[in-house]
């Protein structure tokens, strides 16, 4: 008997801390890190401020959690693309879609993304949080490398790659802020934001 007690107890206290994790995702996107607390995330998870600490020391602890969440989340997402027979135009027109969707349906997958990008953004976190020891790349820089291919193939309009990927994602972080916030109810056409990545010579009409 003691060990499946053991096994149960293991359960319930990865269960509590996949509550909590999610209760805090909705916290820090809602508040932003530095003015969440840990009595915010207790409220939102529906557990006592005193059992929050059995399962985490602090709100920093959480949300490097999270981070670490988002990057694999947001890489396994990339990798996806990457590896599917699409050109490069097309893997970002996906990419936006896909998120624009989850954030729109106030899934965790949207959440991740926002966190991500705050934290990478914001300086209220240190950008160490998103660095992890599985795997090379980051999820941008695996999205500068799709960005210089559509560039060689004339499918993305030529510039620094960064820069586009920058200001790809700024606007996602803005547009899905708005959402997670209430501001407004919709998610907007895809293409709007696609137009970014337009070569100069099909702005014209």
């Amino acid at each position: 008997m003691a060990p499946r007690s053991e096994e149960s107890n293991t359960q319930i206290k990865d269960d509590r801390q996949k509550q909590i994790l999610s209760s805090a995702l909705k916290v820090f996107i809602h508040k932003g890190f530095a003015a969440a607390k840990m009595s915010d995330i207790a409220t939102e998870a529906g557990i006592s401020y005193g059992l929050m600490y059995h399962y985490f020391q602090s709100k920093d602890e959480i949300y490097a959690e999270l981070v670490r969440d988002a990057v694999d989340s947001s890489r396994h997402v990339i990798e996806q693309l990457k590896a599917d027979d699409l050109e490069p135009i097309d893997k970002m027109r996906a990419l936006v879609a896909q998120i624009f969707k989850s954030v729109g349906q106030q899934q965790s997958a949207g959440y991740y993304f926002v966190l991500m990008m705050e934290a990478m953004t914001s300086g209220a976190y240190p950008i160490q949080a998103i660095e992890h020891p599985h795997g090379p790349g980051r999820p941008f820089d695996m999205l500068v490398h799709v960005i210089e291919q559509g560039q060689h193939k004339g499918q993305i309009a030529q510039g620094n790659p960064a820069e586009l990927v920058q200001t790809f994602f700024s606007a996602i972080l803005g547009l899905a802020s708005l959402k997670v916030s209430g501001t407004i109810e919709t998610m907007p056409d895809p293409e709007i934001l696609m137009r970014i990545f337009q070569p100069a010579s099909q702005t014209t009409t």
